[in-house]
């Protein structure tokens, strides 16, 4: 027994320091990919995508949340599969699962695989019926290593930014080993996968049927599913890949604020397009593994967040973001200036007209608003957040990859309709200890950032745009005439924090004259 322990801790401490090896790699590679340019960065970026790759598990995982989030081609194929293990080494771990022969349970196994994170997906057909599946298979000795990377994970220290900003890294850690033993779980990610089969009711949405007779912890078996990658879909008719995306649209809308439980793993391989049989274009979702959960009142306080923007009601947004999880004693000292961040996070729904995802720019916009407080504001947000944030970037990589512009607020309410709206118009907010006196709503807001220039009293040039675009003044206004605002000795960034940290209230942010012209910027 004492050599068996021996060899059993002996082999867990050679697993973690191998694991050690390779996530040291990864993070010398990812170093060079920051701090190089040109030629150099891009020769660094496909060597971490080949890393990730290789190293499977965790580490793929990041890669995929990289495609998901930045888009960048050499992160791409890992959402499209990496190179597969032979058949040899997959088998005996299916026949293990099975506990019966391959050949007793598939009449054809195809050798072709799509290789993901945490296992491969092969084309196969059933004996007993003849039914067509697709076989997902866990990796062997992955959960090992998984659990070896998580244990490298917990030994990371709080440093640097972590600290500065107050994340809870910790708390994070947690989520993210809970997150990776879920989708360890194949039994469990099939009874997610059939709970999305019978109550995610979209139209243009299928959800593979599993078969439960054949799957088991490491092996999961589902219908296959014809379809292209939603790449090869963006060559569509521009209607066509309207459908779709207002599938994908309405299908996280659904999930979000009725069934409450949110597709985590957005990433492209685990959609198909398909089209043709009379019916229309149709998205074929894939891969439970990752899912995330809202209870009632964060999803109510992020649909009553929303409403309140759109109508511009009393209601305070600290109050929304304490339903949604959020720590109060962190918005607190930036509360004035959540309305008018909320009119930047949710400008798609701003208007009942159709919206460009390209034409957002929402990461340069947050940080014209909020600076560094950017990281005080994440770090005040519930750990899972992060998988709600990559649902919805996921969709918006979708959406611009299709090339489409939709109506989002008109599908939220054809999706939701007026009950489920008035229930969450109706929700009692908590309220948070502190903030009541510098409460600020929506209400409260300029609706529009003004710019009038007049030479020799009359208008040579008139122009309205979104309020929230307060925020990035210095970009709006050309570099001649900002020579000339300078030079009246005015400071065109300091106004614009300004106007920020006042809330975006209607307020004169500037009235200069330089020369015979006269420039007049205020927010009405």
């Amino acid at each position: 027994m004492a050599v068996n322990t021996t060899a059993f801790f002996m082999g867990r401490f050679l697993d973690t320091a191998r694991r050690a090896r390779e996530l040291a790699r990864i993070a010398l590679t990812a170093r060079e990919l920051a701090t190089s340019e040109g030629q150099a960065r891009e020769a660094a970026r496909h060597a971490l995508r080949d890393l990730l790759a290789d190293a499977r598990g965790v580490p793929m995982k990041v890669g995929q949340f990289l495609a998901s989030f930045e888009g960048q081609d050499a992160f791409v194929p890992l959402s499209d599969g990496v190179r597969a293990l032979p058949l040899g080494r997959i088998f005996p771990s299916i026949e293990t699962a099975l506990g019966r022969p391959i050949e007793e349970v598939f009449s054809e196994f195809s050798e072709d695989a799509v290789a993901a994170s945490l296992g491969q997906v092969h084309r196969a057909r059933l004996r007993e019926d003849g039914a067509e599946v697709a076989v997902k298979v866990q990796y062997p000795d992955i959960a090992q290593a998984v659990e070896a990377e998580m244990r490298l994970a917990r030994l990371i220290p709080s440093l640097g930014p972590v600290r500065r900003w107050g994340f809870d890294l910790n708390r994070y850690k947690e989520t993210l080993h809970k997150n990776m033993l879920q989708e360890l779980d194949y039994l469990a990610e099939a009874a997610r996968q059939q709970r999305f089969h019978q109550s995610v009711r979209v139209p243009g949405l299928v959800i593979p049927r599993v078969h439960l007779a054949y799957t088991r912890p490491t092996v999961l078996v589902q219908d296959y599913c014809t379809g292209v990658p939603i790449r090869s879909a963006a060559a569509w008719p521009v209607e066509e890949r309207r459908v779709l995306g207002a599938t994908l649209l309405k299908t996280l809308f659904h999930t979000l604020f009725i069934t409450g439980e949110v597709h985590g793993d957005p990433h492209f391989g685990n959609l198909l397009c398909q089209r043709g049989n009379g019916q229309g274009p149709k998205v074929v979702l894939m891969d439970f593994g990752c899912t995330v959960v809202l209870p009632l009142q964060e999803r109510m306080g992020l649909l009553r967040l929303i409403l309140a923007s759109v109508e511009r009601d009393s209601t305070d947004p600290l109050a929304c973001f304490c339903a949604m999880g959020f720590e109060p004693e962190k918005l607190i000292p930036i509360q004035r200036i959540l309305p008018a961040l909320c009119e930047i996070l949710l400008e798609p729904f701003a208007e009942d007209r159709h919206f460009s995802t390209r034409e957002w720019h929402l990461g340069r916009r947050i940080d014209a608003l909020l600076g560094e407080l950017k990281w005080w504001f994440r770090s005040a947000g519930p750990p899972q957040l992060l998988f709600l944030l990559r649902a919805f970037q996921g969709l918006i990589l979708q959406l611009e990859t299709l090339e489409v512009m939709l109506n989002w607020r008109a599908l939220l309410v054809e999706t939701l309709g007026a009950e489920l709206l008035q229930q969450a118009r109706n929700q009692t907010l908590p309220t948070p200890h502190g903030g009541e006196g510098a409460a600020l709503g929506f209400d409260a807001l300029a609706d529009y950032l003004k710019v009038s220039v007049t030479e020799w009293g009359e208008q040579r040039v008139a122009m309205t745009m979104p309020a929230c675009q307060a925020a990035a003044l210095e970009s709006l206004i050309p570099e001649d005439v900002l020579e000339r605002i300078r030079a009246a000795g005015l400071d065109v960034s300091r106004i614009a924090r300004k106007a920020c940290e006042s809330g975006l209230v209607p307020q004169e942010l500037f009235n200069v004259e330089a020369g015979e012209k006269c420039y007049r910027v205020w927010l009405e």
